[in-house]
């Protein structure tokens, strides 16, 4: 890291990637990071950081899926007890997927918010930069299912739009030890839970003083 890529934790803010129930269920690996999403949304709200919990929503006949996901049915339909997040990621708060799919954000709090995205990519035709830009984020900090698909391809967006960018790896399902050599050669802090909450509560501590 160095002065252009180090994360900036007092202007960063929380994403939660598809950390859906039928996702939860059926990812190996994404119940098990749960208990650190958990801690990482309780220190972010604690410090009045935003969050944003980033969901898909297939619809039932597949159509607005992945091509390679075209063919899936079933899962996180709209409406659907599966599609929504994960126990104790946020307030007990029902996805509104007429809303979501419209493209707009979704407040569940304070500065958290749920919002869909169509592919991969947390970027990929969504407001998020603009969401992000309005509350002056310089950093995102990612958690979430399932690393090789949505947290990388979002870190990847992340970079590419001059973000500083941190992958909570013990919060992320999916992590490998190929991804703690390859995501700090994109200029991406490889942290844990623990890294992180300090460094909010460090920040959060100073700008209270």
């Amino acid at each position: 890291m160095d002065e252009y890529t180090s994360p900036e934790f007092s202007r960063s803010a929380l994403l939660t990637i598809d950390l859906q129930r039928d996702f939860v269920s059926d990812i190996a690996g994404t119940a098990e990071v749960l208990p650190s999403v958990r801690e990482l949304t309780r220190t972010f709200r604690e410090a009045g950081r935003p969050i944003v919990h980033i969901v898909r929503l297939y619809l039932p006949d597949g159509s607005n899926a992945d091509l390679c996901r075209r063919n899936l049915r079933g899962k996180v339909n709209p409406h659907s007890p599966g599609s929504q997040l994960a126990e104790g990621i946020a307030a007990e708060s029902a996805l509104d997927p007429d809303l979501l799919l419209t493209g707009c954000a979704q407040q569940i709090g304070p500065d958290e918010h749920i919002l869909y995205k169509p592919r991969w990519s947390a970027f990929f035709r969504t407001r998020l930069l603009e969401h992000l830009a309005e509350r002056a984020v310089s950093t995102v900090v990612v958690a979430g299912c399932n690393y090789p698909n949505c947290p990388r391809s979002t870190m990847v967006d992340a970079t590419e739009r001059d973000l500083r960018t941190v992958a909570v790896r013990d919060a992320i399902s999916g992590w490998t030890t190929d991804a703690d050599r390859e995501m700090p050669g994109m200029g991406i802090a490889c942290l844990d839970t623990e890294e992180v909450v300090s460094a909010i509560r460090s920040s959060h501590s100073q700008r209270r003083q």
